[in-house]
């Protein structure tokens, strides 16, 4: 029996208290869960969580000594192995409890986390939840291994490696930079899913001062902005 064997029997139901399992929730832009969420076949053994910051170096004038300028921080991430086995469950006896099926079905529904979704134009975001931890992020890479199958070539064992990376809906973090405050003038780009009055609502933390942004760029009319417009924010 291999290792991964092993841990299947120990996760299935054996009389043991009931043991909360891992789950994914789907997010949409504004962090609302849509759709049903994904729990996961048996709880991951381990996970590693990165945090990382950037620096520059250069050296000060007339010194040969060289200084590090912090830049900014990088997005946490979350690294995570699934283990999948949906082969045949045999009971104290030796009988067959259940069948083996075709664990590519329970492999497709995280393979779903890097396609694009309608709703939103974009893969969409998650929260994976397991006791103390949830991370909210997008999935960056998915990774699935096939390592036992039925003699007729039936995958029933898959090892999934999941990365993630953190997200933030817009406007919900304070901004820490100084080049990022509302009493400094700066600039961004109208896109389709984010107009003046969402600018305005992520800058100023009020919708209605849309009206300062569009006075500061000659706009008479916001709803013929066209995508891809730079606009000037004007500081408060």
């Amino acid at each position: 029996m291999s290792a991964l064997d092993r841990f299947a029997m120990l996760q299935f139901d054996s009389g043991l208290p009931d043991i909360k399992k891992a789950k994914i929730k789907i997010l949409d832009l504004d962090g609302k869960e849509i759709g049903d969420d994904i729990e996961v076949l048996f709880n991951p053994a381990q996970y590693s969580l990165s945090e990382s910051a950037n620096y520059s170096e250069g050296n000060g004038v007339g010194s040969e000594a060289s200084a590090l300028a912090y830049t900014g921080g990088k997005a946490s991430t979350l690294d995570v192995e699934l283990f999948f086995d949906t082969g045949p469950v045999v009971n104290a006896s030796g009988k067959n409890n259940q069948s083996a099926t075709d664990v590519t079905e329970k492999v497709k529904k995280f393979q779903e986390l890097v396609y694009i979704k309608g709703e939103i134009h974009a893969p969409p975001i998650v929260k994976f939840i397991w006791g103390s931890l949830s991370f909210k992020g997008v999935v960056t890479q998915l990774k699935s291994t096939f390592t036992k199958f039925t003699e007729s070539g039936m995958p029933i064992q898959a090892r999934l490696s999941l990365s993630l990376m953190s997200y933030s809906e817009r406007g919900s973090d304070k901004r820490k930079s100084p080049f990022e405050s509302p009493d400094r003038t700066k600039c961004r780009i109208i896109r389709e899913d984010y107009s003046i009055w969402d600018m305005a609502k992520s800058e100023y933390g009020d919708a209605a001062k849309w009206k300062v942004i569009a006075r500061a760029n000659n706009i008479s009319n916001p709803l013929e902005v066209l995508p891809g417009t730079i606009v000037k924010i004007p500081a408060l």
